[in-house]
């Protein structure tokens, strides 16, 4: 299974604060400048109205007076030579305008004076160079803003942090003993935390780990009665089937019953010591190794009374004998239920059971699986609608194919059978086919 990537909590905290930082500065800045450049604009127009109205008093009194010249406010009869692009208007209007003359921006009111176009300038360069050097302190102090949100943002994550990290420490420390979790149950003291969520958060934890305590202490002198009280009876009665067996001059109809009884006590045996491996959670340090050819002889034994005299022949094709490094119950429960499963659901034909060294095949002719039930195929008590099982034996065949690093793929259409290939990749070591 993969694991998923990691998404640190702390990015989350301090981003948006950083993006809240950002944002409520960059729109005050963008505000502040909108209104500056709209106040500056203002006042232009009212230099240019009182100029304009300034020079017709000035103009009516004496006409000789001559037209504003300074550095920044110049006013022309038009046309002007210099101003191309400036056209006078019609008698009796005016006209505001800006445009740009030699990398020089204006800002011009055109109107009449005497009966001639006449249009007063207002040279905008140190407006411009002002409102560039506004929008660069806009800048950086959005700049800084962002900068302080980070460190205020960061610091108050690594706060609210630390006691949620301080508790994941000590949760990581009392888990690190499997053993030590059977015997003393963990303990979480919400007094060493702030009296917040974290804190009940502790307190519920705390709570909780008594519970599991109590489950995993259950679990595990189930698991331990059922090894002691199980395991030797099915050994008995396994024992005494084989020894009744070789008691000569017995009816065939009291040996073949008694090959059933030490067939299912072996079949039993395999099944709780297969269960037990799958309730560990920490696998035991042994070396295990078994024949899967082997195996697949042995279930197939076990699953011919099955066919109850149905027209159907299970066909082996041993190419390869590998040996694998699993333990034997575990492999033969998985095959063993796989190999049921397709005599239940195949009423006639041929059942084929392909071994190689890296794959196991079983291909029968049965009823098949339709689409819509592969997603839960796996699932426990998921059964076919035919079946009069408990729909548990596909569940256990994907926790040993998962327990043992197996991979199982199913190709199956509606009528036309069900192929189940098995890949246990490079684990095997290959012994020559002892033929069929």
């Amino acid at each position: 299974m993969n694991k998923q990537p990691y998404d640190s909590l702390r990015s989350k905290l301090v981003l948006p604060f950083v993006l809240l930082g950002f944002s409520v500065s960059a729109i005050l800045s963008l505000v502040t400048f909108g209104l500056v450049a709209q106040l500056e604009e203002a006042a232009i127009m009212r230099i240019l109205q009182v100029e304009m109205e300034n020079f017709q008093s000035r103009k009516a009194q004496n006409p000789l007076t001559p037209p504003p010249s300074t550095s920044v406010l110049s006013g022309h009869y038009l046309p002007v030579k210099d101003f191309p692009l400036v056209h006078p208007v019609k008698p009796g209007h005016q006209l505001v305008e800006r445009f740009l003359q030699n990398t020089t921006e204006y800002s011009v009111l055109i109107t009449h004076i005497d009966d001639r176009p006449y249009a007063l300038f207002y040279d905008r360069s140190y407006l411009t160079s002002r409102l560039g050097e506004l929008a660069l302190f806009l800048l950086i102090g959005t700049t800084l803003m962002s900068l302080l949100s980070l460190l205020v943002g960061n610091h108050l994550a690594a706060k609210v942090l630390r006691p949620i990290n301080r508790l994941l420490g000590e949760i990581s420390q009392k888990t690190s003993d499997t053993k030590q979790l059977l015997n003393t149950p963990l303990s979480f003291s919400a007094k060493d935390y702030p009296a917040d969520e974290i804190g009940r958060l502790v307190q519920a934890l705390d709570q909780f780990s008594l519970r599991l305590h109590g489950f995993l202490q259950r679990e595990s002198h189930f698991s331990s009665d059922v090894s002691h009280e199980l395991r030797t009876p099915v050994a008995v009665i396994r024992g005494a089937a084989e020894v009744l067996i070789e008691y000569p001059n017995l009816p065939e109809a009291i040996a073949q019953r008694l090959r059933t009884i030490y067939r299912h006590a072996t079949r039993m045996g395999q099944i709780l010591e297969a269960m037990l491996l799958l309730a560990r959670e920490e696998p035991e340090l042994t070396d295990p190794a078994c024949s899967l050819a082997e195996i697949v002889d042995e279930a197939v034994l076990d699953a011919l009374p099955a066919l109850a005299g149905r027209p159907i022949e299970i066909v082996q094709e041993i190419a390869e004998r590998p040996i694998l490094p699993v333990e034997r119950a575990l492999a033969y429960v998985l095959v063993s239920n796989l190999l049921r499963n397709a005599c239940a659901y195949t009423q006639k034909g041929v059942i084929t059971v392909r071994l190689d060294a890296h794959h196991l095949e079983i291909q029968d002719t049965g009823i098949g699986i339709t689409e819509d039930r592969f997603p839960a195929l796996f699932s426990r008590h998921v059964k076919g609608e035919d079946s009069t099982g408990c729909g548990l034996g596909l569940s256990i065949v994907s926790r040993i194919a998962q327990e043992l690093a197996w991979t199982i793929k199913i190709h199956s259409r509606s009528g036309e059978g069900t192929l189940i290939c098995i890949q246990f990749g490079n684990q095997a070591i290959a012994e020559p086919s002892s033929g069929l």
